[in-house]
């Protein structure tokens, strides 16, 4: 018996449940409801104050892909609460996804709609008071009789300003429609004009004027220009924004494509990463004027044509775009990409923190599906981190849970610092995808040669000394105390600690000197109750770091692994903040966890020698020797730690077990070995290589032109070299029993000859 669907509760949806309680439709999750429930897809939605009756807006989407406005409603919508279960995807696109390709730059009469009509479902009363569906494209209310009309205003040969002539109708934007023309006073020169779709519709009208407002006094590359502003002819008619032409594609218009059945996929993370900075270079500008965007989604964002798949964009569509101390105007924003506190206070809930959460939605509407349609069952903020996103995402991942988090406090900021961040992630991912190391300077971090536990015994973490290792928090340049600080010379740690104590102010910064200086000095019992006085409230990442040193110390692992992911989540694109999460997996005995993020850094960063030899330690435990071995031998030469890479790699190929491919790993030592310069134990590390290609199969073809220290794989030849080697380590050894067994050993591998 085939059960029945039943119809979908979210609010004006059309879709039907399926079994597992996923609309049909739109693919959000669903607990079922009453028959003849409302439902809704994805919409522009317009939030009044709290103090007026809330309604929904009528505002679609640009272009031809239009969006089911909210129906009427005397009531608040219920703010949503994050739930906490994890969200448990039917598929996962972020696992194919696909670049996309230049978008050319194509006549812009292409992009002329054939029949401008507003669907049926988008038309809705424009009267605030009454947002009833209406059945017809224009005509009279039947429920208030406001007289209401969805068809272009302009037609194909209109002529506006006496030099704007329409060539045709492009869609209909959030409050206006759009209107390809062409300016007969600059020599034809393609324009856009963008006017109100409803002179009747006040809510549109009021963001159109803002729109106008926004765009007359802004002046960005990555931000769409206005040339001109047309007054309304007559009562009847509406002004319209003259605007450049932009010839290329919307982001989401251009995914829709790119699948590998030609349909739409998600996009490569460090693409759209690559678009983030764009978006975020326009935020920072727009903030700095005192704007807010209020309405980033991927059809707000055109790439310019012409261009490479990493070319430049534009910020479109400034219908939501409202001044920062605009604590009146209903906002206006898109169901899915709007920031909860917007939702819930009205008017006061924009802020450069909310814009934040956009950019946030915006690349995971990008990166973790198909299409912006789907993103609305995407968790939010830490819920995110359940997501099963492969590791090299893992950064990725941290980078939204923080633009998104719940609470505005969590967020970024600013546009420039998350920008900053996304560009550290970016580095991170696409290290992680082509294996080619980006290595910079950080901003917030001292630089350090991270050179502490180069070792590869897992028993033997000398926790001070990685401390004492780690990059350090640059001093905060606004602390009252910065200058003290820098006034402070290299000194033991017993004289820094009174001099510490001599501080002028005893500030956060002085605080976090001292606790480090007693730390060197080994007196961890009296470095934690310093911190005590600092409040956690402040969300200071230097802080939990400091508190993380502390319980390293203390040996308290699960502490630290916490403290440290708290600072690795809220700065996903420092590797310094990785690395010390990785240490602190590893002390906590998390092997696997700790490996994959001392991977990450090493990738990006092989001047972080100290990552190497963690994940040698942690493969060591997990796959075994071979594996540890294997990562110690990309050490550059150039690294000053190159020779106790090499060293602990042969030592461990020599524990590895037989399993058909030690010879070359030895090999791949020889050759690693032959390129460092003159240090006290080659000859060991030579004898150590040698007893593994002796212990091997010489005879195998597939080493018959391989050569091992300049030698050919013929036993005899190599048990002679192994003989040479191990007299000369008995020559410059002062030990009596060792210099008998070296020689014993010379003579046990000698090949037999008659003399």
């Amino acid at each position: 018996m085939t059960p029945t669907s039943r119809p979908c509760a979210e609010r004006n949806c059309p879709g039907a449940v399926d079994q597992d309680g996923f609309c049909r439709l739109w693919g959000h999750p669903c607990d079922g409801g009453p028959p003849g429930a409302d439902p809704q897809p994805p919409s522009l939605v317009v939030r009044p104050s709290p103090s007026s009756v809330i309604r929904p807006s009528s505002m679609v989407r640009p272009s031809s892909s239009s969006v089911v406005p909210q129906p009427s409603s005397r009531v608040p919508r219920p703010v949503p609460v994050p739930s906490r279960e994890p969200w448990r995807p039917r598929a996962r696109p972020w696992e194919s996804p696909a670049l996309i390709p230049p978008t050319r730059a194509r006549d812009p009469l292409e992009a002329v709609l054939s029949q401008a009509v507003v669907p049926e479902h988008s038309r809705y009363c424009p009267q605030t008071t009454c947002r009833r569906r209406v059945p017809r494209v224009s005509g009279y209310c039947p429920n208030c009789g406001s007289r209401y009309s969805f068809t272009p205003p302009l037609a194909k040969g209109d002529v506006r300003a006496g030099r704007y002539r329409i060539e045709g109708c492009l869609g209909h934007g959030g409050v206006g429609w759009v209107f390809l023309a062409r300016d007969e006073d600059m020599d034809g020169s393609w324009r856009v004009l963008k006017g109100q779709r409803n002179p009747e519709d006040r809510e549109a009208a009021a963001a159109f004027v803002g729109e106008r407002q926004a765009l007359i006094a802004l002046n960005h590359p990555r931000i769409v220009t206005i040339t001109h502003a047309l007054r309304p002819e007559s009562d009847s008619d509406v002004g319209y924004l003259v605007m450049e032409y932009v010839n290329g594609g919307t982001l989401e218009d251009a995914r829709r494509t790119i699948g590998p059945d030609g349909g739409p996929s998600a996009v490569d993370v460090p693409q759209a990463l690559g678009y983030g900075v764009q978006i975020l270079d326009a935020f920072e500008y727009l903030h700095d004027q005192g704007w807010l965007y209020c309405d980033l989604k991927p059809e707000n964002v055109m790439l310019i044509g012409g261009y490479g798949p990493d070319g430049p964009l534009k910020l479109v569509d400034f219908g939501a775009a409202r001044r920062t101390d605009n604590t009146v105007s209903p906002p206006w924003g898109t169901a899915g990409f709007e920031a909860p506190e917007v939702q819930r206070l009205g008017p006061a809930g924009p802020s450069v923190r909310s814009d934040v959460y956009t950019v946030g939605r915006t690349l995971a509407a990008l990166t973790l599906a198909v299409s912006s349609a789907d993103l609305r069952p995407l968790p939010v903020g830490q819920d995110l981190l359940r997501l099963p996103l492969p590791a090299p995402l893992d950064p990725f991942a941290r980078l939204l849970a923080r633009a998104t988090a719940v609470e505005p406090d969590e967020r970024f900021g600013s546009a420039a610092e998350m920008r900053e961040q996304v560009r550290g992630v970016r580095r991170q991912v696409r290290s992680a995808a082509d294996g080619i190391p980006r290595p910079t300077r950080s901003t917030l971090f001292s630089p350090a040669a991270c050179a502490f536990a180069l070792h590869a015994d897992v028993d033997a973490l000398d926790v001070v000394e990685i401390v004492l290792g780690l990059p350090m928090p640059l001093v905060d340049g606004n602390d009252p105390a910065a200058g003290f600080l820098a006034s402070l010379s290299l000194a033991e740690p017993a004289e820094l600690i009174a001099l510490l104590g001599a501080a002028p102010e005893h500030t956060a910064e002085v605080t976090y000197r001292m606790v480090r200086a007693y730390l060197a000095a080994g007196r961890a019992d009296e470095a934690g109750p310093l911190l005590a006085g600092i409040p956690d409230d402040r969300r200071d990442w230097s802080l939990w770091w400091h508190q993380g040193l502390v319980a390293l110390v203390g040996a308290d692992g699960a502490a630290a692994r916490d403290l440290f992911g708290r600072v690795y989540g809220w700065l996903p694109g420092e590797v310094s903040a990785r690395l010390a999460y990785a240490v602190a997996c590893e002390v906590a005995g998390d092997h696997p966890t700790a490996a994959a993020h001392y991977r990450g850094v090493w990738e990006t960063d092989q001047g972080v020698v100290a990552a190497a030899f963690g994940l040698a330690r942690c493969l060591f435990v997990i796959e075994g020797p071979r594996a540890a071995a294997t990562v110690l031998l990309t050490v550059p030469e150039s690294s000053r730690a190159s020779t106790v890479a090499a060293t602990c790699a042969v030592r461990m190929l020599l524990e590895a077990p037989e399993d058909g491919h030690r010879l070359d790993a030895a090999i791949d030592a020889a050759a690693v070995v032959e390129k460092l310069p003159p240090f006290a134990e080659r000859d060991l590390v030579e004898a150590h290589i040698l007893r593994i290609a002796l212990g091997s199969d010489l005879a195998d073809g597939r080493y018959a032109d391989r050569r091992l220290f300049g030698h050919r794989l013929d036993p005899d030849i190599l048990r002679r070299v192994f003989e040479r080697t191990c007299r000369s380590l008995a020559g410059h050894t002062g030990d009596r029993r060792e210099r008998i067994a070296l020689v014993d050993l010379a003579n046990a591998h000698r090949p037999v000859t008659w003399w």
